[in-house]
């Protein structure tokens, strides 16, 4: 067996395995667990605590299994969609119930008060974070339908998904590279890639587009969300129930159920344990939540995400009221604007829009769930595009980035900007060299390719946003 291969399985075991113990009996399921709902739909979470395995390693937080993430070796992906199902995660409180925070949420902390301390721990940790960002914020992911099924012809893989009585469909197109071998691994973009094409095609890396709106649609126009506007496209068509959900929710769901197909599609000659997404803007926002979401996603870069996405939410705030976190004068969107420009989050978040220091999470855990995996995310500071913020950017990042530091993976992300056109490839400095060495080291498999791209114009500021250490996972 191949390094690659002792690594690969050596994190997908206990990615697989790790669960955690709780005496709450209240306990629910993270999301990905199937459980049936009125309409016979299954939905993410909700239910009866689901039994945990591991036997007494579950106390201590997993098997005692090591995970081979020192020296910067790609962090493997793991062979399902939402590891730690079989963790147990306690209720989560209502809006009431929530007391206000200023600092970033602390990431190392169960939510019984248990410090973090293993890597295994990390997975039951991880699905903690992705229970509350789904109930806070986003929508609860539906688990795999009952039937995903693809077929590739003529460039494309239309994905036929059936749940119950109902089914929908949609086709991704794929364009294959000019080197390489079959089957390739692939970057999939919420909308198509807009990142310089040769960096993939030429390397033997495919390109897919994703029809993202088809999946859930924008408003688009009036500023704001008209009435009646959440809740349009094929996911809600599927699903009961499911109007309040976001549409980034629906998104991830929607990449998920893409690379179900690819997996027992080999006609479409793509590698399914070497797909990334990428996104701009409003898509790379939802770029961050596909690769949180899906741990099956081995490179992740959001670009210019802004508020909503790599940008903290309590960061995103602070440099719209406080010029001395700016280099302008412009505002900055926040959690409340985010929210009402269009139907990204689900209608759970509004409820936080003037009230940011209660959100029981930031997205520095967000970026962090998609440790120890490839994530780039890459800035603008054309002056142009402000209202992006980049000390918000800047300080979820870097914050994020201490989870990595925690799993001895800091090598797997980087954060790289300049000033250039909005979504454009007119990069002033090194957004291409860095796309194109992640884009080696974690879709082409090339281990000794550097990674060492992480450049902020503000460093994390752990004086006002940290009131917690960071421990070296074991």
């Amino acid at each position: 067996m191949s390094v690659r291969s002792l690594a690969l399985t050596a994190i997908a075991l206990p990615l697989l395995l790790a669960a955690c113990s709780s005496d709450d009996d209240a306990g629910i399921p993270v999301p990905g667990t199937p459980v049936p709902d009125p309409q016979g739909n299954q939905a993410g979470a909700g239910g009866t605590a689901a039994e945990g395995i591991g036997g007494e390693g579950n106390a201590e937080g997993g098997p005692d299994t090591d995970i081979p993430l020192e020296g910067g070796e790609p962090g493997a992906t793991a062979a399902v969609e939402d590891p730690g199902t079989d963790c147990v995660v306690p209720a989560l409180p209502e809006f009431a119930q929530l007391s206000d925070d200023a600092t970033f949420p602390d990431p190392f902390t169960m939510l019984d008060g248990t410090a973090v301390t293993t890597q295994a721990q990390w997975v039951c940790r991880r699905a903690e974070i992705s229970a509350q960002l789904q109930q806070y914020e986003l929508g609860r992911k539906p688990s795999k339908p009952e039937s995903v099924v693809g077929t590739a012809a003529d460039g494309a893989i239309t994905v036929q998904i059936g749940n119950g009585d109902r089914s929908i469909s949609f086709t991704a197109t794929i364009e294959l590279p000019t080197s390489g071998t079959a089957p390739y691994p692939a970057m999939v973009g919420l909308g198509g890639v807009g990142l310089p094409r040769d960096i993939f095609l030429g390397q033997g890396v495919a390109l897919i587009t994703f029809p993202h709106e088809e999946i859930a649609a924008q408003a688009w126009g009036q500023g704001g969300v008209p009435n009646g506007t959440r809740g349009v496209g094929s996911y809600y068509d599927l699903y009961d129930g499911a109007d309040n959900d976001g549409a980034m929710l629906a998104w991830a769901w929607g990449v998920s159920r893409l690379i179900d197909a690819l997996e027992t599609t080999p006609d479409a000659q793509v590698k399914a344990d070497r797909v990334g997404i990428t996104g701009c803007s409003r898509n790379g926002k939802g770029a961050l939540m596909v690769g949180a979401l899906d741990a099956r996603i081995a490179l992740t870069v959001p670009q210019e995400s802004g508020s909503g996405g790599v940008a903290a939410w309590r960061a995103s705030q602070e440099e719209n009221t406080n010029p001395e976190t700016r280099n302008h004068s412009a505002a900055v969107q926040t959690l409340e604007t985010t929210y009402g420009e269009q139907p990204w989050f689900g209608a759970a978040l509004n409820q936080f829009a003037n009230n940011v220091n209660r959100l029981p999470l930031d997205h520095h855990e967000v970026v962090g769930m998609v440790a120890p995996r490839g994530f780039l995310a890459l800035g603008n500071f054309n002056e142009n595009w402000n209202w992006l913020g980049q000390y918000n950017a800047n300080q979820g990042v870097a914050a994020g980035r201490e989870i990595y530091r925690a799993l001895g993976a800091e090598a797997n992300i980087g954060y790289a900007e300049s000033g250039h056109q909005h979504c454009g490839t007119d990069f002033q400095a090194n957004e291409a060299a860095a796309v194109e060495a992640f884009v080696r080291k974690f879709l082409l498999d090339q281990a000794d390719v550097s990674t060492d791209f992480f450049t902020v114009r503000y460093p994390l500021n752990t004086e006002k946003w940290v009131g917690w250490q960071t421990p070296t996972l074991q």
